[in-house]
């Protein structure tokens, strides 16, 4: 019943959210190698199809973070390329510090499963057979690189469904998943996230519930890196600006910007 009364309350969640944090700075020190505490923040579904919210979402959070920022690109937003070669969207791609591979297609080959249903079929890897799934990796892989000029280094399962282990994508350094990421070299590599993410398909209303989940993996998990996601749907929703309150309230208790390669390349 606290955590639910204190959802209600608006800035004064971001500060309760992130209390526990500032009792782990050792913890977090420990996995990154660093005595600073790091705070990723990933803007998921980038494809020119959602453009102008993709605009807005980087406009609004460079004053905080300036570059720093990982975006989760799909080369083929539901088997197209139209747009990927305008000058906006390639300039938009530029702004950004990293750069990560977010499928193929986006889309799954199984419409009428009920995470299918409730993710408007975005789960593109959920049930697929390992060969399969590398095929499709390899595909958005090539594609991302005429894209960018050149490979991606970490992967973000879109939907967060990949049912294979991260050791199995050899293409690939890192996997980015909801509660961790993974080195795709070496399965002792692993640092662990606690993810607020508003986007949890077709309804709406369970947005609160995916930033009350991220609350419950830092309780879980003190030491956890904070990863704040942002879909271009947050936008239309009216989320973005929960976003940016939770990360100034992390940068205002000393946590640092950074991307997934950065972590991942921290010696330990």
């Amino acid at each position: 019943m606290l955590c639910v009364a204190k959802l209600s309350r608006g800035e004064d969640v971001v500060s309760a959210m992130i209390q526990d944090f500032e009792d782990s700075t050792a913890r977090t020190a420990g996995i990154t190698g660093e005595g600073k505490r790091p705070i990723l923040v990933v803007i998921h579904d980038f494809a020119p199809v959602f453009l102008r919210e993709l605009n807005e979402i980087v406009e609004r959070l460079s004053p905080l973070i300036g570059r720093q920022m990982s975006v989760a690109v799909v080369p083929c937003w539901r088997g197209t390329s139209q747009g990927n070669s305008s000058n906006a969207y390639q300039k938009l791609l530029n702004s950004v510090e990293e750069r990560l591979l977010h499928g193929w297609t986006h889309q799954s080959r199984f419409p009428y499963h009920p995470i299918s249903l409730l993710t408007g079929q975005a789960d593109e890897m959920r049930g697929l057979d390992r060969q399969t799934i590398i095929k499709r990796i390899d595909a958005g892989q090539a594609a991302f690189t005429e894209l960018t000029k050149q490979p991606a280094f970490g992967f973000v399962p879109p939907a967060w469904q990949l049912p294979i282990r991260s050791v199995e994508i050899t293409s690939l350094q890192f996997v980015v998943r909801y509660r961790a990421i993974e080195s795709c070299r070496s399965p002792d590599r692993v640092l662990p996230l606690a993810t607020w993410s508003w986007d949890w398909g077709r309804l709406g209303w369970l947005s609160r519930g995916g930033e009350f989940l991220g609350k419950i993996q830092q309780l879980c998990n003190p030491a956890a890196i904070p990863c704040i996601v942002i879909h271009p749907i947050d936008v239309r929703r009216g989320y973005l600006r929960r976003a940016e309150q939770l990360i100034q309230a992390f940068l205002e208790r000393g946590f640092i910007p950074t991307t997934a390669m950065q972590l991942m390349s921290t010696e330990v």
